[in-house]
C-alpha cells in the first residue's frame, strides 16, 4: 500500500502499519475520526516531523470526503501538531529540544500539584492499585521490555491524576502529555534510565502512601526534571550519530 502522506522512501513495514491504523471503524463524527488518527499517527511516530499532509491523499486513504480532513487538520494546527508553510502546505510540526523542556517543565508543575492533593484524598484502594502498577514496571524493567514499560507508566501518572480528580489540570496535562509522547521512548532508551524511572516512581508511591503531600510534588517535578535530561541526551546523541553517517 503507498500511503502517500509522505512523498518517498516510505517503510513497507511502516506502511502496514499505516493501513491499520487509518482504518475508520465505528460510529463517531468523521472530522473527530479523521482528528483522531491523525493525531495517534504523529504521537506514536509513524508521522514524522517534517512529514507533508496531503488533504486529498488522507481522504481517499481514509475514504472520506475532503472536508472532515480540512476541519481535523485545522484542529491539529492550532494544538500545534501540523502547521502551515509558506506555500501553504501542511506538514507534521518539527519539535525541537527546547519545546519538549518547556513543554515537561509545565507538566511538571502540574503533576506535582496533582501528586500533592492526590497525596491528601488517596484511600486504601487506590494505593493498593498503584502498588500493583509499580510491581508490573519492576517486571518490566526486569524483562527490559520498554514498550509495556510505558504502558504501565501511562497507567501510574493516570492513576494519580484520577485521584486528584481536578479536570483542569487533567485537560492542560493530556495536551502537553499528547504533546512530547513520541519523546518518551527515546528518554527511556537512554543507557540505565529504565532502571532510575522506576526508582523515582517508587519513592513517588511511598510518599503518596504516607500522604505527605509536600515530598509528592517535589518527587513528581524531579522525575519530570530527569526526563527533560534524559531525553536531551538522546537528541545529542541522535545529532552525534547523524554527523558521523
Amino acid at each position: 500500500m503507498n500511503l502517500h502522506l509522505k512523498e518517498e522512501n516510505t517503510n513497507t513495514g511502516k506502511n502496514k502499519k499505516m493501513e491499520n491504523i487509518l482504518k475508520i471503524e465505528g460510529y463517531e463524527l468523521l472530522n473527530q475520526k479523521v482528528y483522531r488518527l491523525l493525531k495517534e499517527s504523529i504521537i506514536k511516530g509513524f508521522l514524522e516531523p517534517g512529514t507533508k499532509l496531503l488533504e486529498n491523499k488522507i481522504a481517499e486513504e481514509m475514504q472520506v470526503s475532503r472536508t472532515p480532513v480540512r476541519e481535523a487538520m485545522q484542529k491539529l494546527v492550532a494544538e500545534g501538531f501540523v502547521k502551515t508553510t509558506p506555500n501553504q502546505t501542511m506538514v507534521v510540526t518539527e519539535v525541537s529540544p527546547e519545546d519538549v523542556k518547556e513543554v515537561l517543565q509545565i507538566r511538571g508543575v502540574l503533576e506535582g500539584l496533582a501528586a500533592r492533593i492526590a497525596a491528601k484524598k488517596i484511600n486504601r484502594q487506590e494505593i493498593d492499585e498503584l502498588e500493583n502498577v509499580v510491581t508490573q514496571m519492576s517486571l518490566h524493567v526486569s524483562k527490559e521490555n520498554l514498550s509495556s514499560y510505558c504502558q504501565v507508566d501511562d497507567e501510574f501518572h493516570n492513576l494519580i491524576l484520577n485521584i486528584c480528580g481536578n479536570k483542569w489540570i487533567i485537560q492542560i496535562r493530556d495536551n502537553l502529555g499528547s504533546f512530547i509522547y513520541r519523546f518518551r521512548i527515546k528518554s527511556l532508551s537512554v543507557p540505565g534510565r529504565l532502571k532510575c524511572s522506576l526508582e523515582e516512581h517508587q519513592a513517588i508511591m511511598k510518599s503518596l502512601k504516607k500522604h505527605d503531600s509536600v515530598e509528592a510534588d517535589r518527587l513528581k517535578q524531579i522525575h519530570m526534571e530527569n526526563t527533560v535530561i534524559n531525553i536531551l541526551k538522546n537528541v545529542v546523541k541522535e545529532k552525534d550519530r547523524d554527523k558521523n553517517e
